[in-house]
């Protein structure tokens, strides 16, 4: 039986704040991580910091945690920004998935795009294509695309993921090709 996902607000799994808090404790320790719970406003810091979390979390409050994050310790870097983003991934998705992602190859994890999604999201659709080497996210209708940092993240974070999947000198493009359509474009050795 698979669990029920709330209606209403997009949300995503609350590993990813688990893992989230923990990545900025791993960087920056207890200071960066009370940096930025000092630049989030009230509603989402409650959300995002409560000692007991539901199964599901606004992205609303994932979205104010990377920007005061952003703000703050990164200091508006993506060489800051980035590894922690990576660890971050790390620490949810990546542990979560290991087993799959140590077997499975990059075509199958870009294949498999919208049903991972599915799992830890309940807003967008996030489709992915083959083409030998190169492949091609387009994720829709989610938080996510609307905003500069959300588009950079999530690609760097969907880049990150093929390269646990033993993908070789990946790299990535992205841009909005319409509004609330996000391309990201991948290529590997």
């Amino acid at each position: 039986m698979k669990p029920v996902r709330p209606a209403g607000e997009p949300m995503l799994k609350r590993y990813y704040v688990r893992a989230a808090i923990d990545a900025a404790r791993d960087i920056w320790g207890q200071e960066g991580v009370d940096d930025i719970r000092s630049r989030m406003a009230e509603r989402e810091r409650d959300e995002f910091l409560a000692e007991r979390l539901p199964e599901w979390i606004s992205i609303r409050a994932m979205i104010a945690w990377n920007f005061a994050l952003w703000e703050g310790p990164a200091r508006r870097s993506k060489i800051r920004y980035f590894p922690w983003l990576r660890l971050m991934t790390d620490l949810s998705f990546g542990r979560i998935k290991k087993l799959f992602l140590s077997m499975a190859s990059p075509e199958k994890v870009i294949r498999s795009a919208n049903e991972l999604w599915r799992e830890n999201h309940t807003a967008g659709e996030l489709e992915g294509e083959v083409d030998g080497k190169e492949g091609r996210f387009l994720l829709r209708q989610h938080p996510y695309t609307e905003t500069p940092q959300g588009r950079a993240g999530i690609a760097e974070m969907l880049r990150y993921i093929l390269e646990l999947s033993r993908a070789k000198g990946v790299t990535e493009t992205h841009s909005l090709v319409a509004p609330g359509v996000l391309e990201i474009k991948v290529r590997w050795r």
